[in-house]
């Protein structure tokens, strides 16, 4: 099998090449190219968890929840993404791979509000508890009514 090139090193066939196809040929069998709902219910076979389980801890409606994992919706907003983290019971590092998989933001400590999340994640806490000390610190929560 043949190893993955870093970050790095697609980075600067990016910069060293003249034509954005001969990028694309070059780099195409190292980008991602699964779909949300492929990944997450990889995740589920992987972690061996319930989709009620993950539903709950997640605070997604069941509707919108089951959507994502049928493919129906495919680019969910990143504090969609962070509610799976917790629905997934993902660590810090683990939620931080997933968004950067997903092409979103990771967290970042410098805001307040990621701070807070970082903050939960780092400790294992539930997205019910996130939510407390969002709202303690005047953040927006991650669970809208």
């Amino acid at each position: 099998m043949e190893k993955r090139k870093s970050t790095g090193e697609l980075l600067d066939i990016i910069k060293s090449k003249n034509s954005c196809n001969i990028v694309q040929e070059e780099i195409k069998t190292e980008q991602i190219k699964e779909s949300l709902a492929d990944y997450l219910n990889a995740l589920v076979a992987q972690r061996n968890v319930k989709l009620a389980d993950v539903m709950r801890r997640s605070g997604l409606k069941k509707a919108y929840f089951y959507s994502l994992f049928d493919g129906s919706r495919e680019n969910p907003s990143r504090d969609v993404l962070i509610q799976l983290g917790f629905g997934f019971e993902m660590s810090f590092d683990e939620v931080q791979e997933f968004l950067k998989h997903r092409g979103a933001a990771q967290l970042y400590p410098r805001i307040p509000r990621d701070g807070v999340m970082i903050y939960c994640f780092q400790r294992g806490m539930s997205i019910i508890d996130c939510d407390m000390l969002l709202e303690e610190n005047g953040e927006a929560l991650l669970m809208k009514e």
